[in-house]
């Protein structure tokens, strides 16, 4: 297999389990999210005593109020019914924080105050369909207004003229952490999935489509450089030529006698004119 195939294919594996452990733990949080839901510190009660921690020292969130009811609006003046039934005063509060992240809510003072969403939409317990908060997603106890905000430390107490249940705002901060976790375990778990999943892809495509990297062994040849042995046929033919040696005709050694013989017959002999006598001076002259 092709080393680039092999890192793809790991790679993915590995984003792989990445992803599966991110959306177990994103899971794992969701109990803990309706774990970490606020409960009601003070149930069916028409006065009541809390204190404020205000551990950062920046002012708290206050107290949220719900009563048992229903969104009506009986009479069509465009606010809900329990709102106008129900009335809350505060009777003793600690000094306000005028931190920057409550300068919103500075000229409350800590005074209950009517409140069922935030929005710029409608104000209050404006009368609309989409004005409508639940406790915990249960529908038997409705959102009548909220106190306290941004209270420093110290006694926060109250009376009503029907029962009320108050939960504590800062309780929200400890399901912080698990939505927090929740998300970053669902956001991480689908990246490395997607990721994982087109790695394991591009190596399986990689697997069909190239051919294993196999080194190439050099040799050395007669005149001493090297070159790529191609495969073991080829090898061998070199092998065997370079091995072999060149078989020549087999010739006796000659005698001394003989080679004395032979170096005389070869020796050069002076060179000597042809000889005129006989020759007719006659023929000569003509």
């Amino acid at each position: 297999m092709d080393k680039r195939a092999k890192v793809c294919l790991i790679i993915g594996g590995i984003l792989l389990l990445v992803g599966i452990g991110g959306f177990a733990l994103g899971v794992s949080q969701i109990d803990d999210i309706e774990e970490a839901q606020p409960v009601f510190v003070l149930e069916e009660v028409t006065n009541g005593t809390l204190m404020v921690a205000d551990e950062d020292g920046q002012g708290d969130a206050g107290f949220t109020f719900f009563v048992k009811g229903t969104f009506i609006d009986a009479n069509n003046d465009d606010v809900w019914d329990h709102c106008q039934q129900t009335s809350v005063t505060v009777t003793n509060k600690p000094a306000i924080v005028r931190a920057a992240w409550s300068s919103v809510g500075h000229d409350l003072e800590g005074e209950f105050y009517n409140e069922v969403l935030v929005s710029d939409s409608f104000d209050g317990c404006d009368a609309y369909s989409d004005n409508k908060e639940f406790y915990h997603e249960n529908s038997s106890y409705i959102k009548l207004g909220r106190a306290c905000f941004a209270c420093g430390a110290g006694e926060f107490s109250f009376e009503s003229n029907q029962s009320v249940y108050v939960i504590n705002d800062d309780d929200w901060s400890e399901a912080g952490t698990p939505i927090a976790i929740l998300v970053l375990g669902f956001i991480s778990g689908f990246g490395s999935l997607c990721c994982g999943i087109i790695f394991l892809i591009v190596g399986t495509i990689l697997v069909f489509t190239l051919k294993d990297e196999t080194v190439q062994p050099m040799m050395m040849n007669q005149d001493g450089g090297f070159v790529i042995q191609q495969n073991l046929a080829s090898t061998s033919q070199i092998t065997q030529r370079a091995n072999q040696t060149v078989v020549e005709p087999y010739s006796s050694p000659q005698s001394s006698d003989d080679a004395t013989e032979s170096m005389n017959e070869t020796a050069a002999e002076p060179y000597s004119f042809p000889s005129t006598d006989g020759i007719n001076p006659e023929a000569k002259e003509e």
